[in-house]
């Protein structure tokens, strides 16, 4: 079973080089290696062809700058396993992840593992007592607008490629692009492993959008949470109030880092604080919610 590994690439030469060491000595070997340069204008593009020429496995697809969403379409359309993962660029694997993603995918759509924020191997956080869980239809769909075990991220999830036959990433989409992808491919998906091992290291970039003030492109995540609670009114009723909190978290926490860096924008502003006030009442009674998250939402409310 062939696996392929799509790894978009901007201005990423500090640290890549981590990134494709930790691809390439994986003890998996039935791998195919997509590297997509979205217009970097560092050594990248280099770098990613010095290290095709060491291994056939390794294609690399150049293309001027379209932004992260369009490189990961561009990785999904040159990818032809039978199973896709994600990496980040500034992101490090353990040696055994496609292994163990494989020997527990056991038939199933999409396997889901852990992941932590270490930064070198002896940084690696360490789990006592592995575990393992089959979540049905119904379960990955709560789960996922719940968006406390399971958030949008890509990156530790191994997924059958036919799943995403028709879905795309939306370029518009400027932050939350992967949980929007994502939610397409649930539609496609009857069962997921999840395991609680940690086999993928995230390495927190300053730089990205999600470290950076409050922007347009964060604001897009309001219009994708109002997707995907449309779609959930009109196919899985029964979790919508999941979505609509879900929504709420999007508003409460923009609303948050907004007022951080003076964000200027009156009518944004409003109807991020209209979705609050609209949906403060199950916001408040959700027992995964934060006493301090609802206390600041209450506050939004009153028009702090």
């Amino acid at each position: 079973m062939m696996i392929s590994i799509i790894v978009p690439v901007y201005n990423s030469e500090k640290y890549i080089d981590r990134c494709l060491d930790s691809i390439l000595n994986q003890t998996y070997k039935d791998l195919e290696i997509v590297l997509v340069n979205d217009g970097s204008n560092d050594q990248s593009l280099k770098i990613l062809e010095n290290y095709a020429l060491r291994d056939t496995r390794i294609k690399v697809v150049n293309q001027e700058n379209k932004g992260v969403a369009a490189a990961r379409n561009t990785g999904l359309d040159n990818a032809t396993g039978d199973y896709i993962l994600y990496v980040d660029s500034d992101d490090w694997i353990e040696n055994n992840m496609v292994e163990r993603m494989v020997e527990l995918s056991a038939n199933a759509d999409i396997v889901f593992c852990g992941n932590d924020n270490a930064v070198s191997p002896e940084s690696v956080k360490k789990i006592i007592g592995i575990t393992k869980e089959i979540w049905n239809k119904d379960k990955i769909i709560y789960e996922f607008l719940r968006h406390k075990i399971m958030s949008g991220m890509l990156w530790n999830k191994l997924i059958k490629r036919s799943l995403t036959d028709g879905c795309r990433f939306n370029p518009k989409t400027g932050y939350g692009e992967d949980a929007e992808f994502l939610w397409q491919v649930l539609q496609n998906t009857n069962s997921m492993i999840v395991t609680n091992e940690i086999l993928y290291h995230h390495v927190p970039d300053e730089n990205s959008i999600s470290h950076l003030s409050y922007s347009e492109k964060k604001y897009s995540a309001i219009s994708m949470w109002e997707k995907i609670n449309a779609d959930t009114s009109a196919i899985y009723p029964e979790y919508l109030k999941y979505a609509r909190i879900s929504l709420t978290s999007a508003a409460v926490f923009g609303l948050f880092e907004a007022r951080q860096c003076c964000y200027k924008n009156k009518n944004q502003l409003k109807y991020m604080r209209s979705i609050t006030r609209k949906n403060i009442g199950g916001f408040l009674k959700a027992d995964y919610i934060s006493k301090k998250f609802k206390v600041y939402a209450i506050v939004v409310c009153i028009g702090f």
